[in-house]
């Protein structure tokens, strides 16, 4: 009977860095030998933890969530299991003093919680042939500055300052608007059908956690998903453009929470042509007319 080698993390001792050159480097516990980071997001989320075996507890943990997803990238011959990837994190937990709260029957998903620097930690694991996904968050409380935003806000914005900032949240790492920020969609297109001769362009941005490639990916994605929520509720899609710009753009610093939940954003810019005459002073030095 062969024995399986299991390679025990170290328990990283620093935080995470909120630069660009930081955003590879692991969160909390060291990656396997040859697996690299091929996505990371952060941000405030809810997480799933079960507890038990057969009658499962569920509870329902919200706070800053720290997402990893690992790709191994060596020698196809040595790929790793996923009962070692599983075995390998476990053992992670285990060192930190922490506790496995539940896994399936065949040791491929785990959650588990922990404590560091007097901290609490919740963690989810999931294992799969080439890579595995981590989710570790730290249970808070949402702390940010409510805007309420409705149609006449976003006209007074774009007829003012040419742009309007939209706080439109998404699924973690995907383009999928949430049901919560239904209700702003709704009130862009309200803006839009007040005023039908307005165009504008939907532009993606995100903070400096992730890759450059896959921010801008993603950010393009999520404008997309925006112009597309528009025009299924009737909005001509002449007058709708998406880009996304991924960490290119920053309004706020990206080394704080705070910031880089300020950054996380779609914006909507009025477009050349479709400007009133109240407007031309202010507008006119972010987007010049050819008809100056």
């Amino acid at each position: 009977m062969k024995k399986m080698l299991i390679l025990l993390p170290l328990v990283l001792l620093v935080a995470v860095s909120a630069q660009a050159s930081e955003l590879a480097k692991d969160y909390i516990f060291r990656g396997m030998p040859e697996y690299k980071i091929e996505e990371r997001s952060r941000g405030f989320e809810k997480l799933k933890i079960k507890q038990g075996s057969q009658e499962l507890a569920e509870t329902v943990y919200e706070g800053n969530q720290v997402y990893s997803w690992y790709i191994y990238r060596g020698r196809s011959e040595d790929l790793p299991s996923s009962l070692h990837q599983t075995r390998y994190h476990k053992e992670a937990v285990k060192k930190l003093g922490g506790q496995i709260l539940w896994e399936d029957g065949e040791e491929r998903n785990f959650h588990a919680a922990f404590k560091r620097n007097d901290k609490q930690y919740y963690m989810a694991f999931d294992s799969g042939r080439g890579g595995y996904k981590v989710w570790i968050l730290e249970p808070a409380e949402l702390q940010v500055d409510v805007e309420i935003i409705d149609s006449d806000t976003i006209l007074h914005k774009l007829n003012t300052e040419g742009h309007i900032a939209l706080y439109i949240h998404f699924d973690t790492g995907k383009a999928t608007i949430k049901p919560e920020s239904k209700d702003i969609i709704d009130e862009i297109v309200s803006a839009l059908k007040t005023q039908a001769d307005l165009k504008v362009k939907l532009e993606g941005h995100t903070d400096n956690l992730g890759t450059p490639a896959g921010n801008k990916k993603l950010s393009n994605e999520r404008a997309n998903a925006v112009m597309n929520a528009i025009i299924a509720k009737g909005i001509n899609k002449s007058r709708l453009s998406a880009a996304g710009f991924g960490m290119e753009k920053p309004i706020a610093n990206n080394t704080t929470e705070e910031g880089r939940t300020k950054n996380r954003r779609v914006e909507m810019v009025k477009q050349e042509g479709a400007f009133s005459t109240q407007d031309t002073g202010p507008l006119k030095k972010r987007f010049p007319s050819s008809k100056q």
